[in-house]
């Protein structure tokens, strides 16, 4: 990789498993192929067990002179007893804990899941201003409010307005400074820990503990599926202007519902209006070409349930 003077440098980090190293190298590959020719971008990977063979992967797709990569390793103790299921894996929780992990001159970092597909330029993103808000962040397109049936469930518990707005989680440009100095982390990972009855996970605890700490950012920088439903459309809580802008023109483009691109489904297709960009990006990597198929997804099943008979042996 060569060096870039008179630069910008960004920080940005994202955290995957094996199983979500391809999506992964999609994410950062769509960031490289928007980002401003003056910046640089400082990429910690909060690694969760991706194999030597796809970091060797995700390197070749990141090869650029505008890319540094930096692997990170996070003792998953730190996360025992904490709700996990098929979508909520320990590696989501790695965010909580970033600000103990990056370096001391960055007082910020966008946080990116790896199930996105990024078509803006993240220096215009970068530069917005913090201010003295702990986080800046999208309202979520489905719990809109902390009051909703699935968002934060013990809001009059915590003495938040239930009118007040629950952010997703999936794209955060976090104040490192403040997490430093306040050490959010590890008061999101308690709080987590004291009220497992709720089943709380890593969203529902940076909602809860930053409730009135963050700052709202133009849905177009986390454009969630819900979206493109018309009764979505006809009760938007955006502004008409806004709402055309999230929807023909967003700048982060965000998978979260299931099927997710990469998979073939056995009985569903993923029915995304942006999935075919996902595979733009992906061609652009180290796995260009691939494409999953029904005959894969039934061979991973056969594999899975073989596995779980044999282990009743």
């Amino acid at each position: 990789m060569g060096v870039i003077s008179d630069f910008q440098p960004i920080a940005v980090v994202c955290a995957a498993d094996n199983n979500y190293a391809m999506p992964l190298a999609v994410t950062v590959r769509s960031a490289l192929a928007n980002l401003n020719s003056n910046c640089k971008m400082f990429l910690f990977i909060l690694d969760g067990g991706i194999s030597k063979t796809n970091k060797h992967k995700i390197i070749k797709s990141l090869d650029s002179e505008q890319i540094e990569i930096s692997w990170v390793q996070l003792n998953n103790a730190l996360f025992e007893n904490l709700a996990l299921n098929r979508h909520v894996t320990i590696p989501t929780y790695y965010r909580l804990l970033l600000p103990q992990v990056l370096p001391k001159h960055f007082d910020k970092a966008i946080y990116l899941d790896s199930d996105m597909v990024v078509t803006g330029d993240l220096a215009d993103l970068w530069n917005i201003d913090i201010g003295d808000n702990y986080v800046l962040a999208v309202q979520d397109d489905v719990q809109l409010y902390v009051s909703m049936c699935e968002a934060l469930q013990n809001y009059q518990e915590l003495d938040i307005s239930p009118d007040a707005k629950y952010f997703n989680a999936g794209l955060l440009v976090i104040n490192i400074h403040k997490w430093r100095t306040e050490n959010i982390g590890s008061r999101i990972i308690e709080y987590l820990q004291q009220n497992q009855k709720y089943l709380p996970n890593d969203q529902d605890g940076l909602n809860a503990i930053l409730a009135g700490k963050w700052g709202e950012l133009h849905p177009k920088w986390n454009q969630m599926p819900r979206i493109y439903d018309d009764s979505f459309g006809k009760n938007s809580p955006f502004p008409e202007d806004i709402y055309q802008d999230v929807l023909h023109h967003p700048c982060i483009i965000h998978f979260t519902n299931t099927p997710k691109p990469w998979y073939a489904g056995l009985r569903v297709e993923c029915e995304h209006p942006k999935k075919d960009l996902f595979f733009h990006y992906l061609d652009m990597t180290d796995w260009s070409g691939w494409r999953d198929t029904l005959w894969r997804r039934l061979g991973r099943k056969f594999m899975k349930m073989t596995f779980i008979n044999t282990s009743k042996l």
